[in-house]
């Protein structure tokens, strides 16, 4: 068995870094690494002030209440919680404290140095979790929104193939959806309301309609004449809609159109 020659596949690394780069991850984590440098700067600069010598840059507010200081931290953790979650907001804030230990070690005059540290710690930690408390709730927010929309969207080409018309009367007698076969019986809905749609009226259909009944939790079966002499079979029941609102769903069978296959499944049969 001749041997097999392993060439290992030559990487591109200028394309590689080109596509790190245009993902939204490595910006996320770039603006990350700016916001925690230029926090950094800002705590420690009146030090690097000292340190430098630029006597024109000591401004007094740099040498003020380290607290005021490093409220300025609370912007990266918030926004690691909201962009990363719970893992990232927790390593980010104890990066954190690495920042700020030396100066309340070393450098802070100030009283309980340490204690407000602290203090200061487990209220940007707490904040940094509800972003991304808030982050979570919202992507589970979405997916469940987009796995209803798909759902949504597979019902409907389901009642699009039904001979049935479908419609769904919300209970300000507003048309919420409505089948192909629908449409094809009754038209396009040029108007939002049923009884406009369905009967042609100005108001709604008093005591022919149904709607109270079905929404109070009834099942109701009538016949549902046109004018032109076609007659329907209705069967109207309750149905929750997705903003919990209590709605009809009902169904349009036309009778002549079942009636003449039933002639023709007799004669069929004969």
């Amino acid at each position: 068995m001749a041997d097999i020659e392993y060439k290992p596949r030559k990487i591109n690394s200028g394309k590689a870094l080109s596509i790190a780069i245009r993902s939204k991850d490595f910006w996320r984590l770039y603006i990350l690494a700016v916001l925690m440098v230029f926090c950094s700067i800002f705590y420690y600069f009146g030090e690097i002030v000292d340190l430098v010598g630029w006597q024109g840059s000591r401004w007094d507010f740099f040498y003020g209440i380290h607290d005021i200081h490093r409220l300025l931290f609370l912007i990266p953790i918030i926004y690691t919680g909201y962009v990363f979650g719970t893992r990232a907001t927790v390593l980010v804030t104890i990066i954190v404290v690495g920042i700020c230990i030396p100066r309340a070690l070393f450098i802070s005059p100030f009283a309980h140095p340490l204690l407000r540290l602290l203090v200061f710690i487990l209220i940007a930690g707490a904040l940094g979790y509800l972003a991304a408390l808030v982050r979570t709730r919202m992507k589970r927010r979405g997916y469940l929104e987009s796995m209803m929309r798909r759902e949504i969207g597979r019902l409907s080409a389901l009642s699009d193939r039904m001979e049935e018309g479908i419609i769904l009367i919300g209970p300000d007698y507003r048309i919420r959806y409505s089948n192909s076969s629908m449409r094809l019986y009754f038209g396009e809905v040029t108007s939002p309301y049923c009884y406009q749609y369905l009967r042609g009226l100005d108001e709604p259909c008093g005591e022919v309609c149904k709607l109270s009944e079905v929404l109070a939790g009834a099942v109701r079966r009538w016949r549902h004449e046109l004018p032109d002499g076609g007659v329907f079979e209705v069967l109207a029941s309750p149905y929750i809609d997705a903003d919990g609102a209590v709605c009809q769903y009902a169904t349009f069978r036309d009778t002549m159109v079942h009636e003449e296959r039933g002639k023709r499944a007799s004669e069929q049969q004969d």
